[in-house]
């Protein structure tokens, strides 16, 4: 099984990404490809990774700057904006409103379901993955982690998901 795992470098203000040292701290090993992105509106950098390592699995890790539990997202609207201020634009003209990611994490006493992901870069990688691998057999799933999660629970939480893509598919839903 090949799984991708990606994050994000540092953004606007922020001088660190949580999602970034997550991915840096997850220990290499066979079949597993770890990729930090810079945080652009670059459809090629998504699909270029995904074509190249053809994954199994594509696990999506990005930081939320609010809030105090992780967030499973399951949808990606088709909007892109750089600021708030600016008004958003389609990030692929003549789709769906939504793109839905395929492989469907379960929620926690530190992680709930959200069906907004923003209108970002996070949201714009989760809406490109997820059109691209739409008629194949790839497996998609997108997590926010808020800025100052505890680094250690984050990578324990990751690491279990990790661990349950290679033996089992007891943590999706049915």
């Amino acid at each position: 099984m090949k799984i991708l795992i990606y994050g994000f470098k540092p953004y606007r203000q922020w001088k660190e990404n949580i999602s970034e040292k997550i991915v840096n701290k997850v220990p290499k090993r066979q079949g597993l490809k770890k990729v930090i992105f810079p945080a652009k509106f670059d459809r090629k950098q998504f699909i270029g990774e995904v074509k190249e390592y053809e994954p199994d699995i594509i696990l999506g890790l990005g930081q939320h700057p609010r809030g105090k539990k992780i967030r499973i997202e399951r949808k990606a609207v088709n909007f892109k904006a750089r600021s708030k201020r600016e008004r958003p634009k389609p990030i692929l003209k003549k789709k769906p409103k939504y793109q839905f990611v395929n492989l469907r994490l379960k929620s926690g006493k530190n992680s709930w379901i959200s069906n907004y992901a923003g209108k970002y870069v996070c949201n714009f990688s989760m809406y490109i993955i997820a059109d691209f691998i739409r008629d194949k057999d790839t497996k998609f799933a997108f997590i926010h982690l808020p800025r100052a999660y505890n680094l250690n629970a984050a990578l324990k939480y990751i690491e279990k998901i990790i661990k349950a893509f290679r033996a089992t598919s007891h943590i999706l839903e049915h």
